[in-house]
């Protein structure tokens, strides 16, 4: 039984190509959104503003985070799994998440340098606040 799943189970698993390095797009530009309802006037057009230049790195992080899920998957559909080659996959992954990271908290620290203290009470309040569900 189990050597017919394990036989089934490789061969549903498609054979990936070597994908050419994916061009990076072009940078995000981050527009206003839910978080941003609660802030006044001043603090929407001040929030405009500081989002309002891209990020030029954020299209190739995510481009090369795209590109390394893809070698994680090759990787662990390959027999046997190569775990030190794994390990590096999610080494490079783990700092390019960082980077990630880093740049948005970053960009909202700018933003909460630039709003007045009510703005900035209200953005951190809706930001800390759990997701509701649908109604």
């Amino acid at each position: 039984m189990f050597v017919r799943f394990a036989l089934f189970a490789a061969l549903a698993v498609p054979a990936f190509a070597a994908a050419p390095r994916p061009v990076a797009p072009a940078p995000v530009v981050l527009t206003p959104g839910a978080n941003w309802s609660g802030l006044s006037p001043e603090g929407r057009t001040i929030a405009a503003q500081v989002y309002a230049e891209p990020d030029p790195r954020a299209g190739q992080l995510k481009s090369e985070i795209d590109a390394l899920r893809l070698e994680r998957l090759q990787l662990i559909a390959a027999v046997p799994i190569d775990v030190d080659a794994l390990e590096m996959l999610l080494k490079k992954d783990e700092a390019l998440q960082a980077e990630r990271r880093k740049r948005s908290n970053d960009k909202l620290i700018e933003l909460l340098r630039a709003l007045p203290e009510a703005d900035r009470a209200t953005l951190l309040k809706t930001l800390a606040a759990p997701a509701r569900p649908a109604r």
